[in-house]
């Protein structure tokens, strides 16, 4: 029960980050100008930052096995996710700005700050190191088939803009020294947690601004809109939900509460910067990434209660 009063405080704490960020931009503490600047710090410098940190691992064969079962619940989570996002993006009549941030938010979560948050105060350290392989396939589509989904209608996509970009770069290196038995020097490390800390802070200020620059007339014809609410529910209870089933496999607690909880995570705040970069409707996936990191303080909870009544 302790573990479920963590978690609710913890993304409580999010949500006050957020808004901070939407009090500063009313009171123009942070100029309009500073969401692209925002935006451009964090995916080129303390989200890839992050990503070298996080997979500063060396893999042994205590964990080789579980590593393949984390990766295989991956491919399951996001290909399920994938198919439920296509479906819903393609039964709607939204505009054709938001269908692919609408498709996107559905499929990619808040597992990079949100995730390893949640996996670290209920597992430990073994909850990073679960929650890094498990992420190895989610870290290369975020910044490939995400950028893809968001971009695909406003300009021409080429395997560059695919392919090198700082997350991919990133996560390429990251894997190179994951196979490799070397890690990052300590003051390497030291410095890529240091710069790496910054993103999930700087990610709720980057929402809570972007909501704030939305007028009230705005707010009621996206809050009123259906689709807002289906993607919430689709990405924190309806996907996690599929994998319910793996808890009667004999699965270790960590194992499958890390793909659970990692899945139930709300939609990504990435999704919001890629918008503002490639032309999405950013203010639309500002408001599904709040509105989903708003209840996933309680549906995360409600699902970690539900893993150990199962198990």
């Amino acid at each position: 029960m302790g573990g479920v009063f963590v978690l609710f405080y913890e993304m409580l704490a999010l949500l006050v980050i957020a808004s901070i960020g939407f009090i500063a931009r009313k009171y123009a503490i942070l100029p309009k100008e500073s969401n692209q600047v925002i935006t451009n710090v964090i995916l080129y410098i303390t989200l890839p930052a992050l990503i070298l940190y996080s997979m500063d691992i060396v893999l042994t064969s205590d964990i080789l096995a579980e590593f393949i079962l984390l990766f295989g619940l991956s491919i399951y989570a996001l290909g399920t996710a994938t198919i439920v996002g296509y479906v819903m993006r393609k039964k709607s009549s939204i505009d054709s700005e938001q269908k692919g941030v609408y498709e996107a938010l559905i499929i990619f979560g808040n597992q990079g700050f949100i995730g390893y948050a949640v996996t670290y105060h209920l597992f430990g350290e073994i909850g990073i190191l679960y929650t890094a392989i498990f992420m190895l396939l989610y870290l290369f589509l975020i910044w490939t088939y995400a950028i893809y989904l968001v971009a695909r209608s406003y300009q021409r996509i080429n395997m560059k803009l695919l392919l090198v970009n700082p997350g991919v770069l990133a996560t390429t290196l990251g894997l190179v020294f994951m196979m490799l038995p070397v890690s990052w020097p300590p003051s390497v490390s030291t410095l890529l947690l240091t710069l790496g800390e910054m993103t999930m802070p700087l990610s709720m200020l980057l929402i809570g601004s972007l909501l704030a620059g939305i007028s009230l007339s705005a707010y009621k014809s996206i809050l009123f809109s259906k689709y807002i609410w289906l993607a919430v529910l689709a990405k924190l209870i309806i996907i996690p939900m599929l994998l319910l089933p793996f808890l009667y496999l004999p699965i270790s607690l960590t194992v499958i509460g890390v793909a659970i909880l990692v899945t139930a995570t709300p939609s990504a705040p990435t999704i919001s910067m890629f918008a503002e970069k490639y032309g999405g409707d950013a203010k639309f996936a500002a408001l599904v990434v709040a509105m989903s990191t708003m209840f996933c303080v309680v549906t995360i909870p409600l699902f970690y209660g539900m893993i150990l009544w199962l198990i």
